[in-house]
């Protein structure tokens, strides 16, 4: 019997997750290439459509199903902040660089401080994913 693939199972994890929080609005386009190198994963919400690009890190396939649950919640809670978000970067122009070099830095650490406690609350009400190990 051949091995389950490991993105098609990720795919579908994210489409029943995504019903579960509300965003099954949004096309996820699931990028093979690895997230940034400070990220498990990350995900890039279209500023005007309802799209996204999703990437994991290499080591996200290693960790456990509960921190993988964690972190792919968290990152599905970016397309609910993500206008909100998009708000705030439009003000970059208009605070002028020294300004927005004070601000955003601490708004970005505030709204992935709130979106990872969140992400810790919501998790568990979602199925464990069962990927196969790296």
């Amino acid at each position: 019997m051949a091995k389950p693939d490991k993105w098609m199972l990720l795919e579908d994890w994210l489409i029943e997750s995504q019903a579960a929080l509300g965003v099954s609005d949004w096309k996820l386009n699931v990028v093979k290439d690895a997230s940034d190198v400070d990220a498990w994963a990350d995900i890039d919400p279209h500023s005007q459509n309802q799209t996204a690009d999703l990437r994991v890190a290499h080591d996200f396939w290693r960790q456990e199903p509960e921190k993988q649950r964690i972190i792919l919640t968290h990152e599905l809670l970016h397309l609910i902040t993500c206008r909100t978000d998009r708000v705030v970067e439009n003000l970059e122009e208009a605070l002028g660089k020294v300004a927005w070099a004070v601000y955003e830095p601490q708004y970005t650490d505030a709204t992935e401080r709130m979106t990872e406690h969140l992400a810790g609350i919501i998790a568990p009400v979602l199925s464990l994913p069962e990927f196969p190990k790296a």
